[in-house]
């Protein structure tokens, strides 16, 4: 039905194998790297022979069971931690969500502005109200990671640095709740990723935004802002160190090519490998005066080649990209029927077909219509009803900020 608003999606538990103990009945419900990188053609792969273990083993070393659909009576998996995309017994819907996830941003936006305008009136920062915002935001990852995703995608053109430093630090408190940590941990990586780019406050607004290509010069005063984010956050009140190491620290890279120190991936704590790969995908898809924003295909591509070319740790790259997956919340799509949609909610048995929201029809008029892709054809019985690009908003003159309203309206 495209009128009703979207059901809430099944869970599907999992759990994380080498591929050197897949077994035949197991099935496969995600790989160690996209699903477009591999000549795989579905989203899914049950396990038939020892054939089909070898050709995923040449392209992952390791890959995810989905338990629900695996036909074995029993899987051993040793120490292998178990997971989930959601846990039904302490995550909500995201149409309960959805509110809470927007107070947290707009809190935590607002909270982020003022202490760039501390920062430019020569004043200290309160961390501590840092902690505390980002307590709100952890709160609601765990709560429904997905409307929090969905926040990270209404950008503003003139708010990039409050919008990026929020972004930023819901990839962080994803990522850290992907590798288990616990709430508190959760809280100080969330602070550390919130704060990482404070530096960039001092760097003159005609470097910051030029339009063409950085001079030599230009570049060292970017380079800068690491030390510079260091000195602010010493200075600031309730100081908490990680937040220091993790702004000097997130221009590092793992192989020692990075700035400001040239620090090696044993140099460098966990979070701020974390916060690297964070801050590098938000700004990839983000909008600056002197390049256009990549989408999100592009972008994971580019985390990929970072990763294998050192600059970023290739574990944490390859579960932050295993986790956003093709079509993460707030994509911009266009649809085999001409029409433009918003992901609004992932589905977990065939990601290839979210659940959307219609904001064009096929002639580029407004419209608001819920479909949920995984169970709904166009009106040509041979043809699925099917996302056919990944688009960038500015490309088709759609700023996402303006459907927060109507987002809000429809999932509360």
């Amino acid at each position: 039905m495209l009128n009703e608003k979207p059901r809430r999606l099944d869970y599907v538990e999992k759990v994380k194998l080498r591929v050197g103990d897949l077994r035949a009945g197991m099935y496969v419900c995600e790989l160690d790297r996209p699903w477009l990188e591999t000549p795989f053609l579905l989203q899914g792969i049950e396990i038939k022979s020892d054939a089909d273990i070898e050709m995923i083993r040449r392209y992952c070393d390791y890959v995810y069971i989905d338990l629900e659909r695996t036909k074995l009576v029993r899987i051993d998996i040793g120490a292998v931690p178990v997971t989930s995309y959601t846990n039904e017994t302490w995550l909500v819907s995201l149409e309960r969500e959805i509110e809470q996830a927007s107070s947290a941003r707009e809190n935590t936006s607002n909270l982020v502005k003022s202490f760039i305008q501390e920062i430019q009136f020569g004043n200290s920062v309160d961390i501590q109200l840092a902690k505390a915002a980002v307590s709100e935001c952890v709160a609601s990852v765990m709560r429904n990671s997905d409307a929090m995703m969905f926040m990270t995608q209404l950008r503003s053109k003139n708010e990039y640095v409050s919008e990026h430093a929020f972004n930023v630090c819901i990839y962080a408190i994803v990522m850290g709740r992907l590798l288990g940590l616990r709430t508190w941990e959760l809280e100080n990586l969330g602070t550390c990723a919130l704060l990482h780019d404070m530096g960039t406050v001092r760097v003159p607004d005609a470097i910051l935004n030029k339009p063409g290509k950085l001079t030599g010069e230009e570049f060292e005063v970017i380079r800068m802002h690491p030390g510079w984010g260091k000195d602010i956050l010493m200075s600031g009140r309730n100081l908490f160190t990680g937040t220091v190491d993790v702004a000097y620290a997130h221009h590092e890279a793992i192989d020692g090519s990075g700035y400001p120190r040239g620090l090696k991936g044993t140099q460098l704590n966990q979070n701020s490998k974390i916060v690297a790969v964070a801050d590098r995908y938000d700004a990839i898809i983000s909008a600056r005066p002197y390049r256009k924003a990549r989408d999100h295909l592009g972008a994971i591509g580019v985390l990929n080649k970072m990763a294998t070319a050192g600059h970023l740790d290739g574990d944490l790259t390859t579960t932050f990209v295993s986790y956003l997956g093709i079509y993460p919340p707030g994509t911009l799509v266009e649809l085999s029927t001409g029409e433009v949609a918003i992901v609004l909610e992932t589905n977990p048995h065939n990601r290839l077909k979210p659940q959307i929201l219609v904001i064009r029809d096929r002639f580029h008029n407004p419209v608001e219509r819920y479909v949920d892709m995984n169970e709904v054809r166009t009106g040509d019985p041979d043809r699925l009803y099917r996302i056919t690009k990944v688009s960038q908003a500015d490309e088709i003159g759609i700023e996402l900020a303006q459907y927060k309203d109507a987002i809000l309206r429809a999932m509360g």
